[in-house]
């Protein structure tokens, strides 16, 4: 079975981008030697976007598509490289937001308890039902100060995690740079 928006030569799904230049590789704010240029923000959402068409489909190819010959290790190097960056990004913020997680955990770990000793104080106290809505507040947003630190351990890898696969995909792609005799 074959995606209808891919080409597919060899048994392979390819992602063809033609391109009139090299210099459309890149961002053209970048003012960095041409190796060390970050790829067109375009280019990239639409390799991550094939990168996650493709991802039932099994391994695919990268194909470049330029009217001119065009060094094929250089452009190469460019994209494994932007992607190697991203991907050592991503596991960077990833280590940085689980230790924010681990402190705020702590924090709000010290804040529930310390709620909790204010609702068991309050419940003793004289009154009615002010005091009984005060210290179900306090009893509430005891628990409330351990959301964020549970959504930041817990839950907040999983997207983290399939972006990491599709950066891992991409590098993995073989890449392909050949000329385009219809330009």
């Amino acid at each position: 079975m074959s995606h209808p928006r891919y080409r597919v030569e060899d048994g392979q799904h390819c992602v063809d981008i033609r391109l009139s230049a090299e210099a459309r590789l890149f961002d053209n704010r970048d003012p960095a030697p041409f190796r060390e240029r970050d790829l067109d923000p375009a280019l990239i959402a639409y390799l991550i976007d094939a990168a996650e068409d493709l991802a039932p489909y099994g391994t695919f190819r990268l194909v470049f598509w330029f009217p001119q010959p065009t060094a094929a290790d250089d452009l190469t190097q460019a994209v494994r490289g932007h992607f190697e960056y991203e991907q050592a990004r991503l596991l960077r913020d990833r280590r940085r937001q689980r230790r924010t997680g681990q402190v705020m955990l702590l924090i709000a770990l010290a804040l529930l308890v310390g709620l909790q000793a204010l609702a068991q104080g309050v419940a003793r106290l004289p009154g009615g039902s002010v005091r009984d809505a005060f210290k179900e507040g306090l009893v509430i947003f005891s628990w409330v100060v351990l959301w964020r630190p549970v959504e930041v351990l817990f839950y907040d890898w999983l997207p983290a995690r399939r972006q990491r696969r599709l950066l891992q995909r991409l590098l993995d792609a073989p890449i392909d740079v050949r000329r385009d005799a219809t330009s």
